[in-house]
């Protein structure tokens, strides 16, 4: 390679530090199996029955409860990844993933007028914010549409038939995740914002009502919008799941997302030439979103840097171009993007031990691969009880067990999360509980109170331990 190749500006190399950070940090982080590994066997199960289940089959607790499973097309998407290239490739297309939504950030604020330098600081602050909703799961596809329309509403102007591409990625989103409700809402904003600054306003509200009808096009019909709904709304989950519960100021997200919007809309009311009321009900929507669920600040990120660029881009007929300094090419410049590269190559999953199950050591976080291993051998239609966490990868590794609880939430009525809640715990209520339900095995994570007498100790390893029913 010559050394002419590798000088670069200070500009470009924030573009690559833009998406090369993500791609690295996306291969060193452990994919979660709480949310994939019950998704990839739901796909191998659709295409093994060329149909959609019906009724759950999993578990012992909520067995026939009909079971509407929306995200049928990423399940088989995450399946087939796995079937071709395991754990490992679908760690590179969760890389992937995050680094088209990230370079869709950058595109976005690049339309909005901000300058590159600039526009790369707002993607990775874009990332930030959304960083703990990236993990592989279905969601993680919708995040990328969103991201996705999200620009084409940024480019409508210069590029008006660029929007007509919206319906179908919205057709894609309503057979991939719940999310998809967002679509419609976007668009929604791009119509109102064309009426608002008296421009046409006709294709973007033809794109708006065609989107919106598209997402009748799946398996359950308006069924997937009372799906969202219930999801959203269903006490149970808002209860047991972190994510659904309301963003706290001074937890880890929240201390990333309140600022953010305070910083937003102070550099809105700065440039206030620049915005019309669909902007801020477009920043009040999705700040209550981010503020009544965890999971929601993840779609507040795209809009913070929809709207942070345009508040920070150049005044109209102002040089656009970047300082001097920063379109100086420099060979430093350029060996920091390679030592960015290089950094993930390393990361690469290939490079890492092996794992029966999980494909590689540290791929997977909520992944006990020994015991899931020793559940595996026991008799079909076993009755297992093991933590919620854990509940997907066992119904993976070990398909001829039925679980307790798994990742399904809308599934399971208030009584058996609160039969869950006693089996956490050590007292004799517990054991009333796993006798009620006629539990033939119990994991126990590392460090958690063992079952009394009646139980035998069948495995054991750094995870936590398997125990039996005795006869």
């Amino acid at each position: 390679m010559r050394a002419d190749a590798l000088r670069i500006s200070f500009e470009r190399l924030w573009v690559w530090i833009a998406l090369l950070l993500p791609a690295f940090l996306a291969l060193l982080v452990p994919m979660p199996a709480v949310d994939l590994a019950y998704q990839v066997r739901a796909g191998d199960e659709i295409l093994a029955a060329r149909a959609l289940p019906a009724v759950d089959t999993w578990t012992f607790t909520v067995a026939g409860t009909p079971w509407v499973d929306q995200q049928w097309l990423a399940q088989v998407g995450l399946f087939c990844g796995h079937a071709v290239g395991g754990w490992e490739l679908l760690a590179v297309v969760r890389a992937a993933l995050v680094v088209a939504l990230v370079g869709l950030m950058l595109a976005t604020a690049l339309a909005r007028g901000a300058v590159p330098r600039t526009a790369a600081i707002l993607a990775l602050a874009g990332f930030a914010i959304a960083v703990p909703a990236l993990a592989l799961r279905p969601q993680l596809i919708g995040l990328v549409l969103f991201a996705a329309l999200v620009w084409l509403v940024a480019i409508r102007e210069r590029h008006p038939r660029a929007l007509l591409v919206s319906p179908l990625l919205v057709l894609l989103w309503a057979n991939v995740h719940g999310s998809f409700v967002l679509g419609p809402a976007i668009l929604g904003y791009a119509w109102l914002s064309d009426v608002a600054a008296g421009r046409a306003s006709r294709r973007s509200l033809a794109v708006l009502v065609v989107a919106t009808l598209v997402t009748l096009v799946n398996p359950y019909g308006p069924g997937a919008w009372t799906y969202a709904a219930n999801i959203g709304t269903n006490p149970a989950i808002a209860n047991e799941v972190s994510e659904w519960q309301r963003t706290s100021p001074v937890a880890v997200p929240g201390v990333v997302f309140y600022p953010s919007v305070v910083v937003v809309a102070a550099l809105m009311i700065r440039r206030r030439a620049r915005f019309r009321w669909p902007d801020w009900l477009l920043l009040a929507g999705m700040a209550v979103l981010g503020a009544w669920a965890v999971r929601g600040v993840a779609w507040w990120a795209f809009v913070f840097v929809f709207l942070a660029a345009a508040a920070l881009a150049r005044e109209p007929g102002a040089e656009r171009q970047s300082s001097p300094v920063a379109r100086r090419r420099s060979l430093a410049n350029g060996f920091i993007a390679v030592v960015l590269g290089l950094l993930v190559l390393v990361a690469l999953p290939w490079w890492r031990p092996t794992d029966p199950l999980t494909g590689r050591t540290g791929l997977l976080s909520y992944a006990p691969s020994g015991l899931a291993a020793a559940v595996a051998r026991l008799p079909a239609g076993s009755r297992v009880v093991a933590p919620q966490t854990w509940g997907s990868f066992l119904e993976w590794a070990a398909p001829d067990a039925l679980q307790f609880i798994d990742s399904r939430f809308e599934l399971f009525p208030a009584e058996v999360w609160n039969d869950d809640e006693t089996l956490r715990g050590d007292d004799p209520a517990r054991a009333q509980v796993l006798d009620r339900w006629r539990v033939d095995a119990l994991v126990v994570p590392a460090g958690a109170e063992p079952p009394t007498s009646g139980w035998r100790l069948a495995s054991s390893d750094i995870d936590g331990a398997l125990y039996v029913r005795q006869p």
